[in-house]
């Protein structure tokens, strides 16, 4: 390598690492910014008025998330350390109808149209499957039992009550006793069910494989 090679990559090798440390002291500098900007603590004074605080006050007329009035039985589910056999609420056609839209929405999905646990999601999921909901075991659970089920989750099924309220859970808990007790059934609710059927036999003979 000749001297005039050999300066040449030096002086390659020089800028590489000058860009490095530049690049470095850049991301460095940057972090400290963003560590150091300008913002305001949640409980600090705005400086204009000594009892004016940095959060906002909500408007006139704010309601919390989940009524005040939602305690006891209505809000956990529970009476005297059991859950509670019947849905705590006026049972009305407006309440199920909350109940049938939620339960489209976040049920359906999993237990299938009719609650029979026929869902595509169902078909393609391996064990433990989501249950029929319309089985003489789940039937004879207590309300507050499946609304607490709804508001916590359990195994698979995630907790529901940051999506809905206290009120709502309850509206789902009321529509399905009412599509429990149903003797007729929708065409989708028919194809959950016989989809539910091809399932439960598919695990059948499985289960039955694996035991020999």
């Amino acid at each position: 390598m000749t001297h005039a090679t050999l300066a040449i990559w030096c002086v390659l090798l020089a800028g590489a690492m000058s860009a490095c440390t530049k690049s470095s002291e850049r991301e460095r500098g940057d972090f400290e910014r963003m560590r150091i900007q300008q913002r305001d603590e949640p409980y600090a004074a705005t400086g204009r008025r000594a009892s004016e605080e940095r959060m906002r006050q909500p408007p006139a007329g704010t309601m919390i998330r989940e009524s005040e009035t939602d305690t006891g039985a209505i809000g956990s589910g529970m009476s005297a350390g059991q859950p509670v056999a019947a849905v705590p609420l006026d049972i009305t056609p407006a309440l199920l109808a909350t109940g049938r839209d939620d339960f489209h929405v976040y049920c359906a999905v999993c237990h299938g149209a009719g609650g029979f646990g026929g869902s595509i999601v169902a078909a393609n999921m391996g064990a433990p499957r989501p249950p029929s909901l319309r089985s003489a075991a789940v039937r004879a659970l207590p309300a507050g039992y499946v609304f607490t089920v709804a508001t916590h989750g359990i195994g698979r099924m995630p907790p529901y009550a940051p999506q809905l309220t206290a009120r709502e859970r309850w509206a789902v808990v009321a529509y399905l006793e009412e599509l429990q007790r149903a003797t007729s059934t929708t065409p989708e609710q028919r194809e959950d069910s016989l989809r539910a059927i091809d399932i439960r036999a598919i695990d059948s003979t499985m289960a039955a494989e694996q035991r020999q």
